[in-house]
């Protein structure tokens, strides 16, 4: 069997996610699988660049604006021109590609590629059947299309704002968000403390900035961490920007706690297995992890829209809190260091969000669908010698 897994480079998450089920997949039916690039792939390798360039811009330098983006966005209706007009980038090639590759089943981790699909269902453009894997925790237009055969959505609140979308709920599963299974694989504890140079029974904080560094911020993490009274040792994880690594390092200097900066990482599992508190931005895989790994959390400046309302989840159950300010952020760094009990209680929160098998239930779903298509014949061509591909 053949699966299609239709990503983007917009952050490191979908990627993470696609990357995932991919694993998965390969695991579980030992068939092909095929990650796309969507907008690099079926729309245009510049377009690309230009937009992710502007999307990291934008939650950089003028949070607010993207954030005011997001809403207004959020209830644009499917059947609307503006949705249709978004379907339609890279559809002429996205059709094409399922013609010629035959995927028995696609897997959309992005909004975009979900809402082609759903035009070429509706139009009878193809018959390959599309599951959309939702990867955050609250509820937006842009991943509601009518015309996508399954969802697989992290919680409940997520599967109820679909339904009252129209999404018919037996098109819904309620799966967890998929993470990479090495979440749930025991790690030597002592053994990762001794490669960072830490000790045991002094707590460990971990500072996630995300894989482009998108954590607002981080230098005055750094900072009140550096000057906290209490023991602690610190992690900092830069993502792929060198130079805030590079001035990480440098506010670093003389503070009174051992403090580690790294740059990219690919051993986040391990580093989240010796942490006793993690400071991080709200994206929808990384608080997935942490869940996994039962991680008490401050969102600490998340970015407006959609990591808002992962923040708005993860408070509401008792599994984070969520500073504003670096104040903020070192009065509940400090009462939590003095109350063990309530970083305690948080742990025990997100151990009871944690849904660590949710790549295994989306796999499932996939290879069930795929098994259903197997063998089907393929629609007629829709392309004809005088339809250019955009």
């Amino acid at each position: 069997m053949f699966l299609s897994i239709l990503s983007c480079k917009y952050g490191g998450g979908h990627m993470r996610t696609a990357e995932a089920i991919a694993e998965e997949w390969r695991a579980q039916t030992g068939g092909r699988v095929d990650v796309v690039d969507y907008f690099t792939q079926f729309v245009h390798p510049l377009f690309d660049a230009v937009t992710r360039f502007s999307y990291v811009q934008s939650v950089r330098r003028a949070p607010v604006m993207y954030g005011l983006f997001y809403k207004l966005t959020g209830d644009v209706r499917p059947d609307s021109l503006v949705q249709r007009t978004i379907n339609g980038m890279g559809m002429q090639r996205l059709e094409r590609y399922l013609r010629e590759e035959r995927p028995d089943v696609v897997c959309c981790v992005h909004c975009t590629p979900a809402g082609t699909m759903s035009d070429l269902h509706a139009a009878g453009r193809t018959s390959v059947p599309c599951v959309t894997v939702i990867t955050d925790y609250v509820n937006h237009s842009q991943w509601t299309h009518p015309h996508v055969d399954r969802y697989c959505v992290p919680n409940s609140l997520v599967r109820d704002g679909l339904i009252a979308r129209g999404i018919l709920p037996e098109r819904i599963v309620v799966s967890g968000l998929p993470i990479n299974l090495k979440f749930q694989r025991p790690v030597d504890r002592v053994a990762v403390l001794a490669r960072l140079g830490l000790v045991p029974g002094v707590p460990v904080v971990l500072v996630m900035a995300g894989a482009y560094a998108m954590l607002g911020g981080v230098l005055d993490v750094v900072r009140v961490l550096a000057e906290l009274p209490h023991p602690i040792q610190v992690v900092v994880v830069c993502g792929y920007d060198r130079r805030l690594a590079a001035r990480a390092r440098a506010r670093a200097a003389g503070a009174r706690h051992p403090v580690r900066v790294f740059g990219y990482v690919d051993d986040v599992e391990e580093l989240m297995t010796v942490t006793d508190l993690l400071i991080t931005k709200a994206g929808g895989i990384t608080v997935s992890e942490a869940l996994a790994k039962h991680l008490p959390m401050l969102i600490y400046r998340p970015i407006p829209g959609q990591e808002e309302g992962n923040t708005r989840f993860l408070v509401s159950h008792g599994a984070a809190l969520a500073p504003r300010t670096p104040a903020q952020l070192r009065t509940m760094l400090e009462d939590l260091l003095v109350h063990p009990d309530r970083l305690a209680a948080m742990r025990q929160a997100a151990a009871a969000l944690a849904r660590p098998d949710a790549v295994r239930i989306v796999t499932a779903h996939l290879a069930s669908l795929a098994r259903g298509s197997a063998g089907a014949p393929p629609p007629p061509p829709a392309l004809t010698a005088s339809s250019p591909a955009p």
